[in-house]
């Protein structure tokens, strides 16, 4: 149990980082830098000058840093392909007897699975916007699965272990959360979209002015932003002040929480005063993958405290 725990554990590590260099690779306009799929110009590793590019391929296509981003990112997407595929089968063999172990385990290396080829449809869709959302929400299903299978694992090893006693409306209230921010972070890949088509018709523009733009579509997403995190903030309190016991991580998992949304709206206030920077982009999407991945650790401990009768 103790080597699935550690697959799962790295696996939602990689997934992370694989999300933050996703977010890179559409920033810097990468998603397009290999325009066919799985190969890259026709290649299995991409050319380096244009001399090796197959002779039915416009050159004007090929730009060799987008390119090797691109490729750089598909390569970190079968090392952790490879990982998740490994902590399913671990949960098969240690975990048999625990459907709420190997299942989300299975589901997350077939979900990978599907996440692969799905590439392929981004790639040729040429990042049409609903395809490259449900690409980003199914890498937040994949790593909420593995936290989920990380934590359980953890008090399968540990049956014994004392849990703190949560506040009984924990489990809703992180349900919620988790919900809220799936939703928002589908809203704001739209936002980015419609950011994306405001920059190329209106080039001379200045940065706010694009933001501004956008339209009622930012707007839900910044009123939503900010009853999140009014939310977060109050639920993290509650908890904090109503549980006896509280172990270090959820502690920190909470806060944790509690500090991203404020990031979350520092950076919501940067966009509509200095504008979208690609760098400020990725991070925006990122902190919003860790409050869905912190709510998915409190959601786990709280039910656990809950079938344990510690509450």
């Amino acid at each position: 149990m103790r080597r699935l725990r550690q697959f799962a554990f790295f696996s939602t590590i990689a997934t992370y980082i694989l999300i933050f260099i996703g977010g890179l690779v559409r920033v810097s306009g990468a998603g397009l830098g290999c325009p066919d799929w799985p190969t890259c110009f026709g290649r299995w590793i991409p050319p380096t000058s244009l001399d090796q590019l197959p002779s039915d391929i416009d050159p004007s296509q090929f730009n060799i840093a987008l390119a090797w981003i691109e490729y750089s990112n598909r390569l970190c997407g079968i090392i952790v392909g490879l990982l998740i595929a490994t902590t399913a089968v671990l949960a098969l063999m240690y975990a048999r007897h625990r459907i709420k172990i190997w299942f989300p385990a299975v589901l997350a290396g077939l979900l990978t699975a599907f996440q692969g080829w799905q590439g392929s449809v981004v790639v040729s869709s040429v990042l049409e916007p609903v395809v490259v959302t449900v690409h980003t929400v199914i890498a937040l299903i994949i790593v909420s699965l593995l936290i989920w299978v990380t934590q359980q694992s953890y008090y399968e090893e540990h049956s014994a272990i004392e849990m703190p006693k949560l506040p009984s409306a924990t489990v809703k209230w992180m349900t919620i959360l988790w919900s809220l921010s799936i939703v928002q972070v589908i809203l704001g890949t739209q936002v980015r979209q419609a950011y994306e088509v405001v920059v190329h018709q209106f080039p001379m523009l200045h940065p706010t002015q694009w933001v501004g733009k956008v339209g009622g579509l930012n707007h839900v997403h910044m009123t939503i932003g900010i009853v999140v995190a009014v939310y977060a903030w109050y639920v993290g309190q509650a908890i904090l002040k109503g549980s006896k016991g509280i172990t270090p991580l959820l502690r920190q998992s909470i806060i944790g929480i509690m500090v991203a949304v404020g990031i979350q709206i520092i950076l919501g206030l940067t966009f509509i005063f200095v504008g979208l920077s690609p760098l400020t982009q990725v991070f925006h999407l990122w902190v919003a993958s860790i409050i869905i991945g912190l709510s998915l650790v409190i959601f786990t401990a709280s039910k656990r405290a809950y079938q344990t009768g510690s509450r």
